[in-house]
């Protein structure tokens, strides 16, 4: 079993930290510790801590992240069967405020801010006892994480109740929707404020530090358009210099690499506490998995060539060798037709009724095809990102590789894209680029000879490149949804049909064009794609998306009534739920 920090012997009394009660916002202090005899030493207060980083294992369909269900259910860049919190709706088109999905996110995330709030208000108590260096940093990671979990829901609904305080009737509770603007004012505050008790590097592993919280500032800024205050907090933290990029892209998102140096927050699992299904819900049904989180065609087709252009535009991109010459991200980040994984060749065609195995032996029926095994590989792809390739051999079914909720990587992009913005363009936006794509082809930056270095300065062409590397970069990791939200470009990628695999590569002569927003097209060639319409998977292969609406999910159903019926208004978001 790993060893957490998480993992406390007094893990049962954590469980007193959770509600059973979905009250209003989760924010009573009934549903916490707040009598008089907690708070009152450093024990106690660690173990609310606890309580406060809990609420970072946020887990959906599957047992999977709530990101990886954002990324596959609701973009364009992957697909799910199955519900998948009201994602899988949303990308459909039929959600409503009553999903029920939707409400579990808002009351999960109000109850880490809760948490939090009941921490930050009440560890005063044990002023006696612990240091007020102590006692600030503790504050500080607890203000950190509500931060964190308000930068969610900022980003799902918009305008969202907000409360520093602890509520103590329901009448406390029926708080009025904030603006977003206001929001994100706080969280920055709280965010610097914060630094200066916290050291630059986790003290312990798993927990957050100063240099995270100028990272997630930085995060938070972008995403709301202060692209001076976003490159200003990204720059400490890469002048720093204490998160270097792993050298090994593949190796990051495997058991191997769930400790590098690389990684600034993770999402922790360890058997015999947490675990996740991504061995199940993403790899091969020869292995005993189910293939129910799978890319797209589009997002296959989105990994530009070795000459470092889209696949419209290269000279070495061939359509009927469409996976070689091609950025090293795609091998590393998905399974393709005929490459090896977990002792077999992966092979998906409709056609390839019979499994071989790595070494060249017959393995009976190949349940990948979905002539054989009718839910087989909707797209022909298997995500191999976090997928765990020891697990999918051993049991098939669990996994206990943390999930990676930041990385230096992301900082590195979120400065170039705020100096983008900014029309701030130099020397160091491109080196911050170059730095993620060199790590890709496993070379240092300076090496151009062996990677496709960026050197525009034009801010145009570089908003381009910026979508497409944020875009195979940071796949399947959860940030897609907030990307094409905040770009404003949703309406375009979303109402699409989703596509799989080339068919007949030995005669393929067609390439879809990929527009300056990373759009891909496959107007007029769509013959040439493999697209499942089996009636066991009903619109799945559609996207559907509905302008303004779509932007924002509905407030909770539940909420709406709930305040209703104490004599309280809280407001809907536009879209007609």
């Amino acid at each position: 079993m790993k060893k957490k920090i998480y993992i406390l012997s007094l893990l049962t009394l954590l469980f007193t930290f959770v509600s059973c009660n979905d009250q209003i916002l989760d924010l009573e202090s009934l549903t916490e510790p707040t009598d008089a005899t907690f708070f009152s030493n450093e024990q106690e207060l660690n173990l609310a801590l606890t309580g406060v980083y809990n609420s970072l294992v946020w887990t959906g369909g599957y047992g999977l992240p709530v990101q990886v269900n954002m990324d596959n259910a609701a973009t364009d860049i992957g697909l799910v069967r199955g519900g998948y919190l009201g994602f899988d709706e949303l990308g459909a088109g039929s959600h409503s405020a009553s999903t029920g999905g939707f409400s579990s996110v808002y009351t999960f995330l109000y109850q880490g801010i809760g948490r939090a709030n009941n921490l930050i208000n009440n560890l005063d108590r044990a002023a006696d006892l612990v240091s007020e260096d102590r006692l600030n940093e503790i504050k500080s990671e607890a203000m950190v994480l509500r931060a964190y979990y308000y930068h969610y829901l900022t980003e799902l609904f918009g305008d969202v109740p907000y409360t520093e305080a602890l509520a103590v009737s329901v009448e406390d509770a029926l708080l009025p929707r904030v603006a977003k603007s206001e929001v994100v004012d706080n969280m920055l505050s709280d965010l610097e404020a914060s630094i200066q008790f916290l050291p630059e590097t986790p003290s312990e592993a798993g927990r957050v530090s100063a240099d995270f919280a100028a990272a997630l500032y930085a995060r938070i800024a972008l995403y709301n358009e202060r692209f001076t205050e976003a490159a200003t907090m990204a720059k400490t933290v890469i002048d720093h210099g204490n998160f270097p990029l792993h050298s090994d892209y593949e190796e990051l998102f495997t058991p191997a690499g769930e400790y590098s140096s690389e990684i600034m927050l993770r999402m922790p699992f360890a058997d015999g506490y947490r675990t996740t299904q991504f061995p199940r819900a993403q790899g091969s049904r020869n292995r005993g998995a189910y293939s129910t989180v799978v890319p797209t065609q589009s997002m296959i087709d989105s990994y530009e060539a070795t000459d470092g252009l889209p696949i419209d535009e290269s000279v070495v991109y061939d359509p009927t060798q469409p996976f070689e010459n091609r950025d090293p991200r795609l091998k590393a980040s998905i399974i393709t037709p005929q490459s090896e994984w977990a002792g077999l060749i992966f092979e998906s065609h409709p056609d390839s009724l019979t499994l071989t195995l790595a070494n060249g032996t017959s393995g009976g029926s190949n349940n990948d095809s979905r002539t054989v095994i009718w839910p087989a590989a909707f797209c022909g792809y298997l995500w191999k990102k976090y997928t765990d390739e020891a697990a999918q051999l051993e049991n098939q079914v669990w996994s206990e590789q943390d999930f990676i909720l930041m990385r230096y990587a992301e900082v590195l992009l979120i400065y170039a894209e705020a100096k983008i913005e900014a029309n701030d363009i130099d020397n160091t936006v491109l080196d911050a680029i170059n730095q993620v794509r060199a790590r890709a082809y496993g070379v240092d930056v300076a090496d151009v000879a062996n990677y496709p270095a960026i050197t525009t300065t034009d801010q145009s062409a570089l908003r381009t490149i910026i979508k497409r590397e944020r875009k195979v970069e940071l796949a399947n990791e959860g940030f897609r949804l907030f990307d094409i939200r905040r770009w404003e470009i949703a309406e375009k990628v979303m109402p699409v049909t989703l596509y799989g695999r080339i068919l007949d590569e030995a005669n393929a002569t067609m390439v879809p064009q990929i527009d300056e927003d990373g759009f891909v097209s496959y107007s007029g060639i769509e013959s040439q794609y493999d697209l499942n319409t089996d009636a066991r998977f009903p619109n799945a292969q559609n996207r559907i998306f509905t302008n303004p609406r779509d932007y924002l999910l509905p407030i909770p159903q539940s909420e709406i009534d709930t305040y209703a019926g104490n004599g309280t208004t809280l407001e809907q978001n536009p879209g007609g739920y």
